[in-house]
């Protein structure tokens, strides 16, 4: 008596992939929120037009590969700021102490 395999590979592969990308756009997610945190009156904040205009994009797959973002569109003056008070770069400082935990989360 032979056992039969039913190999599952591109299932398994396409759940893992999904699950990912819904971890990739928490982190992300966590990243925009906390970059909006580091601008505040006298650090880097005015209007609150620079503040509203960081967004993330969803995670989404490009080949082998899951790609997401965080950035400011619209807004001329971003990058100066950006050099002066790195905005996003402390946001990912601060969450990536966690996105493995975050990551876990997703792909149980």
């Amino acid at each position: 008596m032979s056992a039969k395999l039913n190999w599952r590979g591109k299932e398994l592969r396409a759940k893992k992939a999904r699950q990912l990308t819904e971890a990739l756009t928490e982190i992300d997610q966590r990243i925009e929120t906390e970059a909006k945190a580091e601008l505040y009156p006298g650090h880097g904040k005015r209007t609150g037009t620079l503040q509203r205009a960081i967004a993330g994009d969803a995670a989404h797959e490009e080949g082998d590969r899951i790609r997401g973002s965080v950035g400011v569109r619209g807004v001329r003056y971003a990058l100066r700021i950006h050099r002066l008070y790195r905005y996003i770069t402390e946001g990912v400082r601060r969450v990536k102490p966690i996105a493995l935990d975050i990551v876990r989360k997703h792909c149980q």
